[in-house]
């Protein structure tokens, strides 16, 4: 059974699916990528046992029906030194593969393809249809606020919902909330949420800079499938309930601060180098038409910081992690960001684009020593 590639695809579309692959796996069958191959395609599989990829991978020629599992640590290599030939031979008897390219050649053990897990191939129902672009837009978005915290398992994911013509996604950790909604193609009118796991949300975004496309979405009890023309990537869901996120946005904030994103991402910047790491603490003091940013460092120093802003409202004072709103502001999409504070206790919302917030609670100034 023979089979030739391009280089580059052939390099490009392996070293993509294992990318999943875990660094280290009881059996061996799941260290590999699976290839099978018949009816003039070729796919690509691999999986952690949570997460599942394939790939349709582009091929010059194909000649036979099989498979085999070849082992990703000792193809990768082979194929990036490989991934500029014009062409790339694979030859399969069994469980052997030979790779052939630029006067030279390969031949690797492989693994027998039956002993590999893999999820039922079925079509899509009660799907939604979104441009991956934006898929991946989102997760970006959110998935810096979610929790590290293996304990805290419904916050270590990211809640997924899809409703009427919107797809909402939210991440959070306890001490701040993002949240971004887009629109959706919902053509069964499906009503459908999850929590996702971070590691199968940043994976989608590289398996979207790969195959730009438009994905059908599909959140069943336990899992969420994305499915597009080059491949498709399944995920068991997070077990639990995600907590009312929406209760957890403040609606009755009467302060709003209007500035400008770059000015204030490069303020808290330099302000935040003035912090140490038992003290991560910008304070933020608010007067008309200005905004202050003070921070301190035990036996360092103390830096402040002035910058205009739209401001009418009362004298404030607030402190904040300065690491949660750099964040914030470096996944914004407006030029300027509007903050609403309420109490200096309760949390603040900062809007950083069309329908996307980010929710922080802050840091109590009072008895806080910054560094006196």
């Amino acid at each position: 059974m023979n089979l030739s590639f391009s280089g580059n695809d052939l390099y490009r579309g392996f070293n993509l699916v294992s990318s999943i692959i875990p660094t280290a796996s009881v059996k061996n069958v799941l260290n590999g990528v699976k290839l099978t191959f018949g009816n003039g395609q070729v796919e690509l599989t691999a999986t952690d046992l949570e997460v599942l990829v394939r790939y349709t991978l582009p091929v010059k020629e194909v000649e036979g029906n099989g498979g085999i599992v070849l082992p990703a640590s000792y193809i990768n290599p082979i194929l990036r030194e490989w991934a500029t030939s014009e062409e790339v031979l694979m030859s399969i008897e069994g469980n052997t593969c030979k790779l052939r390219s630029r006067g030279g050649y390969f031949k690797i053990m492989g693994e027998d393809p039956a002993q590999f897990p893999g999820g039922s191939v079925g079509s899509v129902e009660n799907f939604v249809v979104v441009d991956g672009g934006i898929v991946s837009d989102m997760v970006g978005k959110v998935v810096g606020s979610v929790s590290s915290v293996r304990t805290r398992s419904a916050l270590c994911g990211v809640f997924v919902r899809v409703e009427g013509e919107d797809i909402t996604m939210v991440g959070a950790d306890g001490n701040r909330l993002s949240s971004v909604r887009r629109k959706v193609d919902n053509p069964n009118k499906v009503l459908m949420n999850g929590i996702v796991t971070v590691k199968c949300l940043t994976f989608l975004q590289r398996f979207v800079s790969e195959c730009k496309d438009t994905l059908k979405v599909s959140i069943d009890e336990s899992r969420i499938r994305f499915v597009g023309s080059k491949g498709e990537i399944m995920s068991q869901l997070i077990d639990g309930q995600y907590p009312k996120y929406e209760e957890v946005i403040p609606k009755q904030n009467d302060k709003k601060v209007v500035v400008d994103r770059e000015e204030l991402l490069s303020m808290m910047r330099i302000a935040s180098y003035m912090t140490s790491e038992g003290c991560r603490i910008v304070k933020f003091v608010l007067g008309k038409e200005k905004l202050t940013l003070s921070s301190r460092a035990a036996n360092i120093g103390e830096a402040e910081l002035e910058l205009r802003v739209d401001y009418d409202g009362t004298a404030f004072e607030i402190g904040f992690n300065p690491d949660y709103v750099l964040e914030a502001l470096k996944v914004a999409d407006a030029d300027r960001v509007t903050i609403e504070l309420g109490g200096s206790n309760g949390a603040a919302l900062f809007r950083t684009g069309h329908e996307q917030l980010c929710v922080i609670m802050p840091i109590e100034l009072e008895g806080v020593n910054l560094g006196e």
